[in-house]
Order: structure tokens, then C-alpha cells, then sequence
């Protein structure tokens, strides 16, 4: 026989309300940290996380690339292997570069 709690309603009510609280207590406090002047440390944290990302996502495309590389010397990989590998890595690279784009122009919009 199951056990069925009768505060489990309360609980996902409650954690509803909270999370709902938490949104709006963020929406409000984000106008007031900007007029603080925190808009160009948020810029430049945006930046560093963007690089970061860039160097890592380079960084493993080269890796799986010159890996393929090497398993077609080594006669287990195609040309077709490397082609299929080499559009991944396009596709990851224009998803940062849409990505960036998109960020820039939204960043642009002045109210």
C-alpha cells in the first residue's frame, strides 16, 4: 500500500510562492544595482565568462578534430569521418558566434 503525504500540496504551493517572491525581489533589485554603476563590471564578467567559453569550446574542437586526424593516418577514420567531424565543429562554432551576435544587439536596445 502507498503512502500518500497530504502536505505535498502545501509544499509545491509554498516553493510556488517562494520562487515567485525570489523573481520579483530580482526584477526590482536589477534596475537599482545597474544605477549603481555595476553595469560595466557585469559587461566585463560577461566578457571573461564569453572568453572562457570561446578558449574551451576552441579547444575541444581542435582536440576532436586532430584526433580524427590522427585515426585517419592510422587508417580507422574516412574522409567522410572527417567531414561529418568537421561540420560538428562549424555547427559549435557558429552556435557561440549567433550566440555573441545575439547578445551584442540585445545589448544595443535602449529603452
Amino acid at each position: 500500500m502507498t503512502h500518500v503525504s497530504s502536505n505535498a500540496p502545501h509544499k509545491t504551493r509554498l516553493r510556488c510562492i517562494a520562487e515567485a517572491a525570489f523573481t520579483v525581489a530580482l526584477l526590482l533589485a536589477s534596475p537599482l544595482a545597474i544605477a549603481q554603476g555595476f553595469a560595466n563590471e557585469i559587461n566585463s564578467m560577461g566578457e571573461g565568462i564569453r572568453d572562457g567559453i570561446y578558449i574551451f569550446v576552441g579547444t575541444m574542437c581542435g582536440i576532436t578534430v586532430l584526433w580524427c586526424i590522427f585515426e585517419g593516418a592510422g587508417g580507422r577514420k574516412t574522409w567522410m569521418d572527417l567531414l561529418h567531424i568537421g561540420l560538428w565543429v562549424f555547427a559549435a562554432g557558429a552556435a557561440i558566434v549567433v550566440t555573441t551576435w545575439i547578445f551584442s544587439q540585445g545589448g544595443s536596445i535602449s529603452v
